[in-house]
């Protein structure tokens, strides 16, 4: 668990942080201890633990110590991307001569110049860099969006899409968070493995950027093969 990564990513405050730590200390007994515990060991009340939850987006207490107990990492396979394959093709017939935008942030964003390029190498115009007034209701026929986060959560990537929602433009999303907004704002949310916060950690590997770049090829494949 890495907690610098949680604070930033949930804005999470001093105590918040300091109840997290405690959390990763006792991470093997996390299911013996009730949230009563919790909070008298951290000094605190139960309200400001089950704010805690819900500030990490957990359904409760319970939900969050089973989720933290576990030790299972970000290394879920992804679905079969056959089954994203009839919508994928559809909107790339349907976007054959508008301007492709591939965006991501971070670690995300070398795999959406990969994607960018290889559209472009494809007969398509595509970028990634995200120019706001191609976003506009004025371009929704002409504009089509591709966005690659593992979280799904980060706030520009959220106001990006969102924008790109409101103005009727088509919009595929690569993300690990079938929960994120990005997801739900997508007209083609594909899913790759299962992102969890807590488990961000440079130390463990991250199948993530690879399944990307995997299923990428494998869908642009089967679309330039369906037009021979």
């Amino acid at each position: 668990m890495n907690i610098d990564h949680l604070k930033d990513k949930f804005d999470l405050n001093e105590l918040e942080v300091s109840i997290l730590e405690y959390i990763k200390k006792n991470q093997k007994q996390l299911k013996n201890i009730t949230i009563r515990q919790m909070a008298k060991d951290n000094f605190t009340s139960t309200s400001a633990i089950y704010r805690l939850c819900n500030k990490l987006e957990f359904s409760g207490y319970s939900d969050m110590i089973y989720h933290l107990s576990s030790n299972t990492h970000n290394n879920a396979p992804a679905q079969k991307y056959e089954n994203y394959l009839p919508h994928f093709i559809q909107l790339l017939k349907k976007h054959k001569n508008s301007k492709i935008v591939v965006f991501g942030m971070g670690f995300s964003a070398p795999i959406a110049d990969y994607i960018s390029q290889r559209l472009t190498l494809n007969g398509f115009c595509a970028m990634s860099v995200v120019h706001m007034e191609m976003l506009d209701v004025s371009f929704q026929d002409s504009t089509f969006l591709i966005v690659i986060s593992n979280s799904g959560i980060t706030t520009r990537l959220e106001e990006v899409v969102k924008t790109a929602k409101n103005n009727h433009i088509d919009i595929i999303t690569f993300t690990g968070n079938e929960k994120s907004k990005i997801s739900q704002y997508a007209t083609l949310p594909i899913i790759i493995g299962h992102y969890n916060p807590f488990y961000h950690d440079n130390l463990v590997p991250n199948a993530f950027f690879g399944q990307v770049l995997i299923i990428f090829e494998s869908l642009l494949y089967s679309f330039l093969s369906s037009k021979k």
